[in-house]
């Protein structure tokens, strides 16, 4: 690969202009065995912008602004990788992701998922992509139309991909705001409001599969008594 033009537009960002090809852009940490002083543009200048008009001899591998083939390869993986963190920011700006369901979502767009845990590895580190952070804003959108125990609460954020000690944090930081037995309070409202007064039984069934404790389900119902 013949590099026309290598220009930094962010901090380890730059933008690479090959000859004969379209400009691509790459995030310095993203490479692997290429390195960065090696991302010069060539030094004789290109006649007929072509640089099928220089000699052979100026295009051999290794010379100034001039990748190998594993340079090269190194090169396009490492703007591949660019390529899923930008998809991955065009959620994230919008709202709080977790990484499962960001990597569903740039497999989708047709991101290999090995391009992608790069990228999101990547994310991770610098604190753009926390599921920890997903779990809590989850758990404070979910609460606006549902009250439901830590036990439901615990295997839905399990079925976004999220780990038990990142459930725990947000579970812990949750309830440590909400109060478990005004939630089945809250649910226990709903049921007979919604739907009528069903025995005891079935009410117990219903706040059992809500994810509250039957302790906490007893106590609730036995002072509705």
């Amino acid at each position: 690969m013949v590099l026309r033009n290598v220009e930094e537009t962010s901090a380890g960002i730059y933008k690479i202009t090959p000859d004969n090809a379209p400009a691509f852009s790459v995030r310095l940490v993203y490479l692997e065995n290429l390195k960065p002083e090696r991302l010069v543009p060539v030094d004789i200048p290109l006649s007929q912008s072509d640089s099928l008009f220089m000699p052979v001899t100026d295009l051999e591998g290794g010379k100034p602004g001039v990748l190998t083939d594993e340079e090269s390869q190194d090169l396009l993986h490492a703007s591949l990788v660019f390529a899923a963190e930008v998809a991955a920011m065009s959620y994230l700006s919008r709202a709080e992701q977790s990484r499962a369901g960001l990597t569903k979502k740039l497999s989708a767009k047709g991101i290999d998922t090995g391009i992608s845990s790069l990228a999101l590895d990547y994310l991770e580190s610098v604190d753009f992509l926390s599921d920890r952070r997903f779990a809590g804003a989850w758990l404070r959108t979910r609460s606006i139309d549902h009250a439901e125990g830590r036990k439901r609460l615990s295997a839905e954020l399990a079925s976004r991909g999220i780990s038990r000690e990142d459930a725990k944090f947000a579970l812990d930081e949750y309830f440590s705001e909400h109060s478990e037995r005004s939630l089945c309070e809250r649910a226990l409202r709903k049921i007979r409001r919604t739907r009528g007064n069903l025995d005891s039984q079935k009410v117990y069934a219903s706040l059992l599969r809500s994810g509250f404790s039957s302790s906490t389900i007893k106590a609730t119902m036995n002072e509705e008594s």
